[in-house]
């Protein structure tokens, strides 16, 4: 048995799938396995995980979805819904095409040790790190993925992550015991590290390591993930102007409601999936963050105010109580 699983996901990952897995193998802490997960990839990635399965027996499992998932967030919490990490005892996932630093592994695991200590390992906990933003040959973009972003970690309760996650899938560690919640798929997320973010957040404990301890891969199909911009450009951007992509203040604004509108589908479905096991406090909480759409503009501004479903930049917040749907 091994201490750690890593579940990586892959689809169509042929140009850079066996860097990761190699960054993984080669980590300090050797006591860990790979469960990498296919979602019906049409090149060659599956050869290239078996070819290394192969050089390494017993340090990988191999999944191949039928039918496939169709997006990530699907795709890593099926996985863990069907307790695919088997019986370790923490469980970190990892895109295709990142590249974990050597000391990835020993640096968060330390880190959920110091938690442990003072929490137990039977409650939920949940670690996650920084990272370096790189192009698609690993030149540097930005040191720092949380800066890039203009992310606050530090804002890691359940009403601030229900309308802004800080935690990024590939940076997180999580611990048997979180694991276990996440014992079926919502029918309605966001992303995957939201949700559990979110199941953290409402049952146990989130801890940020301020070191960036992999390279996330900036490309065409994942630009969305991290893009940077100043204050004054995302403000004139929610207005239709100067925006890269073109878009109009109506295409925004049609946006902004299909954002909002998943983020309350979220909120539902943690209620449906939790509501037994979460205090009167967090019910409350999360039926008066749903109850946003039915109300007036005044009505919402109040609701957001009140209970702190608020971003991390006042002019964020601004643009919420404004636009919010």
């Amino acid at each position: 048995m091994y201490d750690v699983t890593v579940l990586l996901c892959t689809y169509n990952g042929e140009s850079y799938v066996k860097q990761q897995i190699d960054s993984i193998l080669g980590q300090s802490y050797e006591d860990l396995r790979i469960v990498v997960s296919d979602d019906g990839s049409k090149d060659g990635t599956l050869g290239i995980v078996e070819a290394i399965s192969e050089v390494h027996p017993g340090r990988i499992e191999i999944l191949e979805q039928n039918p496939p998932c169709g997006s990530a967030q699907k795709h890593f919490l099926k996985l863990l819904a069907e307790e695919r990490y088997g019986e370790a005892k923490y469980i970190m996932l990892s895109d295709q095409d990142d590249v974990w630093n050597p000391d990835k592994v020993e640096k968060t695991l330390k880190q959920m040790k110091v938690l442990e200590a003072v929490y137990g390992d039977d409650k939920p906990l949940l670690v996650h790190c920084d990272s370096e933003v790189v192009d698609q040959e690993l030149n540097p973009i930005s040191p720092s993925y949380v800066e890039y972003q203009k992310m606050t970690p530090a804002r890691k309760k359940l009403n601030q992550i229900l309308v802004q996650n800080n935690v990024v899938g590939g940076a997180m560690m999580i611990n048997r015991a979180l694991a276990k919640l996440i014992d079926r798929e919502p029918e309605h997320c966001v992303m995957h590290d939201q949700w559990i973010a979110l199941v953290a957040a409402a049952f146990g404990q989130i801890r940020f390591v301020p070191e960036s301890l992999y390279k996330y891969r900036q490309h065409g199909n994942n630009v969305l993930g991290a893009e940077k911009g100043s204050r004054i450009m995302e403000i004139l951007g929610r207005f239709g102007i100067g925006r890269k992509d073109g878009k109009s203040k109506a295409e925004m604004d049609e946006h902004s409601r299909k954002v909002y509108e998943e983020m309350f589908q979220q909120a539902r479905c943690f209620l449906e999936i939790y509501g037994d096991r979460l205090t009167v406090k967090q019910k409350t909480l999360l039926e008066n963050f749903v109850s946003i759409q039915s109300r007036s503009r005044l009505g919402k501004i109040y609701i957001i105010l009140r209970y702190g479903f608020t971003y991390n930049m006042f002019h964020r917040t601004v643009g919420e109580c404004l636009f919010i749907r």
